[in-house]
């Protein structure tokens, strides 16, 4: 009788994580948006792998906004493809879906939830346990905002708000977290609180993307995505970040 061999629980779980560090967190091939008959920008292609950190960058105008709309599936490309851990972003269920989080340059929120409120839908719907719920306590503490909970999101400035929608998609521990301009509100002191927290998910596995227009003060980039007025994407090494002139060439 042929003994058919299986690998135990433990090797597999083992091979199961050796997989997912293979597997791109975000994979985007020949990508295209445009209006009319023209395109903003087209056959953009790079892929983010757990823990990646890339930034976003280029002129105003380019379409940054507009790209990372299109991987948070929020607007629809005219051509491409993008996967989500391997999943076609096209045909992902809600829970997988749910792997990525995107903070866009103007964040928006339930008009009749306090602060509190948006953490305990989330919360509820996703079924947290206490120690998520300690998670949430330490990123409104550590952002300034925890006392500000009973609070409507319409009535903080817009640095708040930038902040309550940070803690809000890093509570989720996302693979994938997408962020629009995410220091341009925020004051020094936040932004090193933002910049702490994305290392903690970029050691976690999250693969981050985010644009900017100014060089991050500790943060170091493992990729560049540089976007020109053209249309064309250039994916550069991270140590360019750090090259004299990059910024203010931009």
């Amino acid at each position: 009788m042929n003994a058919q061999l299986q690998a135990s629980p433990a090797a597999r779980n083992a091979e199961n994580a050796a997989a997912d560090t293979k597997t791109a967190v975000l994979a985007v091939e020949n990508l295209a948006f445009g209006y009319g008959r023209g395109n903003v920008w087209e056959q953009v292609s790079f892929e983010l792998r757990p823990g990646a950190l890339a930034l976003l960058v280029g002129p105003n105008g380019a379409g940054k906004s507009t790209l990372l709309r299109c991987l948070a599936g929020w607007s629809r490309p005219r051509e491409g493809s993008i996967a989500l851990c391997g999943v076609p972003l096209a045909r992902a269920s809600l829970a997988e879906r749910s792997r990525m989080a995107f903070v866009s340059d103007v964040p928006s929120f339930y008009d009749d939830l306090t602060a509190d409120e948006h953490f305990e839908l989330i919360g509820r719907a996703n079924r947290w346990d206490d120690e998520r719920w300690d998670e949430v306590d330490r990123l409104l503490e550590a952002f300034g905002i925890a006392r500000f909970g009973d609070q409507y999101p319409q009535s903080y400035s817009r640095g708040m708000r930038e902040k309550l929608a940070l803690a809000l998609a890093l509570a989720t521990r996302p693979q994938a977290l997408l962020l629009d301009e995410p220091t341009g509100p925020l004051d020094p002191a936040s932004a090193a609180v933002l910049e702490r927290e994305l290392a903690g998910a970029q050691r976690a596995g999250c693969a981050v993307i985010m644009s900017c227009h100014h060089p991050l003060a500790a943060l170091r980039p493992t990729c560049v995505l540089s976007l020109d007025l053209g249309g064309k994407l250039s994916v550069l090494p991270g140590s360019a970040a750090g090259e004299p002139g990059f910024w203010e060439a931009l």
